[in-house]
């Protein structure tokens, strides 16, 4: 039951966003009683909190699967492509948006919304860490702010999305200029193949 509910507030948070989001709203999108809202997480604010650790835990264990290996930009760049992907189809980035742009600035909420995000901010922290290692930038920049401007990105581009009124193109637009400046971003930091040096060539002057 407990699983319904948090289902149904999902698909509240995807159809009508936050402000939508009540619950007579989540019981009507999962066909069962209200009282079983306040039975099993006391209050919205605690159904969405439980909503937010499904999507966020689910997310985070795909996340470290599939970068596990990453340790260059260009091999990063085709992982996100690939995850952006997913979570636009899935629409989880939208309910966490929606849940953490609501709740990070209530006094209540705000840390624990705060404590749901720092696995996220650690795991950006030691990805952008393993990049940068052995490169020009080891020891000049802090992975923990590239790790924190990563993930306020990842978020904005959500919202650049809806302010398009659902046009990805933009969002689509940013991961392929990744993908296309990558491979010379890692040649500069050493992490790519070297570029190939051109053979002098011999000019002869009578």
């Amino acid at each position: 039951m407990r699983a319904r509910i948090v289902d149904a507030a999902l698909q509240t948070l995807r159809a009508d966003g936050y402000p939508g989001v009540s619950i007579r709203a989540i019981a009507g999108a999962g066909s069962f009683s209200p009282a079983l809202v306040l039975y099993h997480f006391g209050s919205v604010d605690g159904l969405l909190l439980a909503a937010l650790d499904r999507v966020s835990g689910e997310r985070l264990t795909r996340y470290k699967a599939r970068l596990r290996d990453v340790s260059s930009l260009r091999t990063l760049a085709a992982a996100l492509d690939e995850l952006y992907g997913e979570d636009l189809e899935l629409g989880q980035l939208t309910a966490v948006q929606e849940i953490v742009g609501a709740m990070a600035f209530d006094p209540q909420l705000g840390p624990e919304i705060a404590r749901r995000m720092q696995p996220w901010m650690t795991f950006a922290e030691q990805l952008a860490a393993r990049i940068v290692a052995g490169s020009p930038l080891a020891g000049l920049v802090d992975p923990a702010v590239i790790g924190s401007a990563v993930i306020a990105l990842y978020m904005g581009l959500e919202i650049v999305t809806r302010m398009q009124g659902g046009d990805t193109s933009g969002s689509r637009a940013l991961v392929a200029m990744l993908n296309e400046t990558a491979p010379w971003i890692d040649r500069l930091l050493g992490n790519g193949a070297a570029v190939p040096r051109r053979r002098p060539t011999r000019v002869a002057v009578d």
